[in-house]
């Protein structure tokens, strides 16, 4: 029981100070906390060597199974809460700073000794010490790899809780780690195999143990701003560089106002999609749409109710088209919608079924009922490119307006493209 107990207060020790270190790095300095990880290295090293210590049956040695496993997923949050770069740069001064320590001892050792039995015996341990770590430190650049890559696939694939995602990557990493670790340790430094053992139960339940800590610095201490929340998922802190930035780009792409794709993302994903279309000879749809009097909409009741009305058409529309189409603001109360695999009849069925929507779903403010028009066209009858497609469907929309009763205008030669079959 004493020994669970000292055991509990090295990990309290341990986690709570880094913990603390990374959560004033805004303050102190995200290199306070590397540095602090970095010092422990050498210690690491020569407990790996030379101390073991049991808890109950299970031999282990506190370099490995504290200092070592505790560092994985501190590196793993570091990638988590900031990005690969940061973690890449005390990686690359570990390994630098061992080379060098055996390089320098290289050159001391061919000194003149004042005491040549004693200068002996402390190169030979901290060569042996330092030329371990240059090891170590590569399989942790190693290690560190196989962590992001293991988190991200998970996180991206495998739906479950942020504690297993960090506990199993973590753990599986350990555990290849030790095999590669140990057998050094074993072959050079006679260190027994029964420590391999005991060394390996003692890092799989580390992992559990400091991805629990993990979880709970992400959960209770570090989470974002209420303001910035979107999800439970990005308050558990799985917002990593790559997400991040897929994020970004994502929102980059959506309409602020009414939440559907903007101009951007049309003429990104437009030219792919018809291409697409072209390439696996499916039908391939694209709608036009305003509102009716929708200068009236704001000259009357404002500009606040005319956004509102952008809002509640766009959001119909999505709710209306199906899953796999895309609904675009494209400017002003100009909309286009992408209709994957819709030939002519479902194009022109689906630009009623808005128009239908539109008409029988009022606002519960002003300006109340709206309506719509649509142009349509479809790819091979009315054009070959999306700059084709998009000019076809303008000019139905137009010749929808121009017969102000509001339903789909047939198609006409100036639409470039054959007559509508209704």
């Amino acid at each position: 029981m004493r020994d669970v107990i000292i055991l509990v207060a090295q990990v309290a020790l341990y986690y709570g100070v880094m913990l603390a270190l990374f959560r004033l790095r805004h303050i102190v300095g995200i290199g306070t906390f590397f540095c602090t990880l970095c010092a422990l290295t050498f210690a690491e090293t020569y407990l790996a060597i030379a101390v073991f210590v049991s808890v109950g049956p299970i031999v282990y040695t506190p370099g490995s199974v504290l200092l070592f496993a505790g560092k994985l997923p501190l590196l793993l949050l570091a990638y988590i809460r900031e990005d690969a770069e940061s973690v890449r740069q005390p990686i690359y001064g570990l390994l630098v700073g061992n080379l060098l320590i055996v390089l320098l001892l290289l050159l001391i050792s061919q000194q003149t000794p004042a005491d040549e039995s004693l200068m002996r015996g402390a190169i030979s341990v901290v060569a042996k010490s330092a030329w371990l770590s240059v090891w170590g430190t590569l399989l942790l650049f190693i290690d560190c790899i196989a962590v992001i890559l293991l988190y991200e696939k998970a996180s991206r694939i495998w739906k479950m809780p942020l504690f297993l995602q960090l506990w199993g990557t973590v753990a599986v990493v350990l555990a290849v780690d030790h095999v590669a670790f140990f057998a050094v340790l074993n072959l050079y430094f006679g260190v027994p195999l029964s420590a391999s053992y005991g060394g390996l139960v003692g890092k799989i339940v580390a992992a559990g143990v400091f991805s629990g800590m993990l979880w709970a610095y992400l959960r209770y201490v570090e989470h974002l701003p209420e303001e910035g929340r979107h999800s439970l998922r990005d308050v558990f802190g799985v917002l990593t560089y790559r997400q991040r930035f897929e994020a970004l780009h994502h929102e980059s792409r959506i309409d602020p106002l009414t939440l559907a794709r903007n101009r951007r993302a049309f003429l990104d994903e437009g030219p792919s999609a018809v291409q697409s279309a072209l390439t696996t000879g499916k039908p391939l749809g694209i709608l036009a749409i305003d509102i009716d009097h929708f200068k009236e909409v704001n000259d009357r009741f404002g500009h606040a109710a005319g956004d509102a009305a952008l809002h509640f058409v766009a959001d119909l529309m999505m709710r209306t088209v199906r899953s796999t189409d895309a609904v675009y603001r494209v400017g002003g109360d100009e909309f286009l919608v992408l209709l994957s695999a819709s030939a002519h009849q479902p194009a022109a069925r689906m630009a009623n079924e808005i128009k239908a929507a539109t008409q029988s779903t009022p606002m519960d403010k002003a300006p109340g009922l709206l309506s719509v028009s649509v142009g349509w066209a479809t790819l091979r009858e009315d054009g070959m490119t999306l700059e084709e497609l998009a000019a076809a469907a303008d000019q139905r929309l137009y010749e929808a307006k121009a017969r102000r009763n509001h339903a789909v205008a047939p198609a006409s030669a100036g639409a470039g493209g054959t007559a509508a079959r209704n």
